[in-house]
């Protein structure tokens, strides 16, 4: 049910933006180049999950927004900078209170800026957005709570 959640998540968020699976790519800078062509992009990561009882659980997820912007002119990285806030404004009123693969609506709970650094010509930005929502299956889940 998780995989089927975040599938659905990221073919939502591509309706509007650009939207993939997160493989590591922040973990250093060598694979930040990788993305860098794909920007504006939200990373989409599986964090946790905890049963709830036999039928549900609640699953967390980060999302990773990426911005940047190539210019060293101070109004340029303004302008770019504000485009990034209203690119995370979008992000959340595009997922906001959405069900996913049996999944109650969900719960966007804290969005915080994780990176700002010169990449490759580039000054990128990350922010990570938390969001969760339970994961409800037809089937018990073996040795959860009832």
């Amino acid at each position: 049910m998780l995989s089927a959640f975040q599938t659905q998540l990221i073919a939502h968020i591509n309706t509007e933006h650009k939207a993939k699976e997160y493989f590591g790519e922040l973990s250093d800078k060598n694979r930040l180049k990788m993305v860098k062509n794909d920007l504006p992009l939200v990373l989409v990561d599986f964090v946790s999950s905890d049963a709830e009882d036999a039928y549900s659980e609640a699953a967390a997820f980060n999302l990773y927004i990426l911005h940047a912007t190539y210019s060293k002119n101070e109004d340029l990285r303004t302008q770019t900078n504000l485009s990034l806030l209203d690119f995370v404004h979008s992000i959340k009123r595009l997922i906001v209170q959405q069900s996913f693969a049996d999944s109650s609506p969900i719960e966007i709970k804290k969005t915080k800026k994780m990176l700002d650094a010169a990449v490759d010509g580039a000054y990128l930005t990350v922010y990570t957005m938390n969001i969760t929502a339970t994961i409800y299956d037809t089937q018990p889940l073996e040795g959860a709570p009832l």
